[in-house]
């Protein structure tokens, strides 16, 4: 008997390797962050240096494993 092809194969392989992707995970945990720190009030004083910081924090996670990849490649 002959299995019956579908086209979900495509789209879910890449979309499970984005989701495994270092890269990924920390972009979308520094999202998480600056989005609470963006909404919890008792953050307002210093809620732009907060921002700042995990953001730039997170860019450099990204761009550390990028480097790091390339040079493995």
């Amino acid at each position: 008997m002959e299995q019956p092809t579908t086209d979900i194969a495509p789209i879910i392989g890449p979309v499970l390797s984005l989701m495994r992707s270092r890269k990924f995970i920390v972009a979308v945990i520094t999202l998480i962050v600056d989005v609470v720190v963006a909404y919890v009030p008792t953050l307002e004083p210093v809620r732009t240096e907060l921002l700042s910081v995990f953001t730039a924090i997170g860019v450099a996670l990204v761009a550390s494993i990028a480097y790091e990849d390339a040079a493995a490649g």
